[in-house]
């Protein structure tokens, strides 16, 4: 039986006293434009039958209480108690234990419904996804870059250090390539230290002197994708840092590595320490 049902089970056993249960349930709701037809109890009599009103058939409270009453008193005549004369109507105990039974049913699929979506949100939540390709390197020593000269960096090592590290294979650190060992989306990323090698005073002073720094695949930045940063020389310092960063895609076994080009006419050096990454982000 449905919730609705039994409560109007309920309070037709509780306003007639005279209504078997079984009966109570059976009877048919008639529906009259969208409300219960010909079952349909005013809920100003629902509430007072519930609420212990006197009525018809007198008995015991729904509780199995005493019900006992006081009877209006007289003129000079105290008021006096009496058991069962004016009590409420009974509410047949098999209606009430039906509607606690189905209440309890309910709150415990709430609760466990309730218990499913934590435990989908926590699961959701915890679920780390490992990376199966990535590494930070540096240089170890320093590299001289001539003027007029296009060179790929090589000489790397990893640092016995937190922020260093290296996931999976397909890193050459002799050489600089990192070649990939899944076909995907790869995040690269270069920062150089820079340092001139020469006095500011003997410099051939050239107007469009630049330096790049590019991050190719196979080696070849003028056919394919490569990633790129310029820095003008004739602006920058003793001292200078330059970055590169993006996204490439690499199929398996295409490799990628750091070339710097140096257009201007005095050589430059890579300082140690200048970092190349790489994370594969996804296929």
């Amino acid at each position: 039986m449905r919730l609705p049902e039994l409560c109007l089970a309920l309070l037709c056993a509780a306003g007639t006293g005279t209504e078997a249960p079984r009966a109570a349930r059976e009877r048919p709701l008639a529906p009259e434009h969208g409300e219960l037809g010909a079952a349909r109890v005013d809920p100003r009599q629902a509430w007072m039958l519930l609420a212990g009103s006197p009525g018809r058939n007198s008995g015991e409270r729904g509780r199995g209480g005493s019900g006992a009453l006081t009877a209006p008193a007289g003129p000079g005549t105290p008021g006096k108690s009496t058991a069962g004369a004016g009590a409420g109507p009974a509410v047949p105990e098999e209606l009430l234990r039906e509607l606690q039974l189905l209440l309890r049913g309910t709150a415990k699929m709430c609760r466990t419904a309730g218990e499913g979506s934590k435990e989908e949100k926590s699961s959701g939540g915890s679920a780390q996804r490992r990376v199966e390709a990535a590494f930070h390197c540096q240089t170890r020593a320093d590299l001289a870059v001539e003027q007029k000269t296009w060179l790929e960096l090589g000489q790397f090592y990893i640092p016995e250090r937190e922020e260093m590290f290296q996931r999976g294979p397909g890193l050459n650190l002799t050489s600089g390539q990192y070649t990939a060992p899944l076909a995907g989306f790869y995040t690269f990323s270069s920062t150089l230290h820079i340092a001139r090698r020469e006095p500011r005073r003997k410099r051939q002073g050239c107007r469009g002197s630049r330096l790049r720094v590019l991050i190719c695949v196979q080696s070849c930045c003028q056919h394919n994708s490569h990633l790129e940063s310029v820095s003008q020389l004739e602006s920058s310092g003793e001292l200078f840092t330059i970055s590169v960063t993006g996204t490439l895609y690499l199929q398996a076994g295409q490799h990628a590595s750091v070339f710097v080009d140096n257009t201007a006419g005095s050589a430059l050096t890579v300082q140690s320490g200048s970092d190349f990454s790489a994370v594969l982000l996804g296929v």
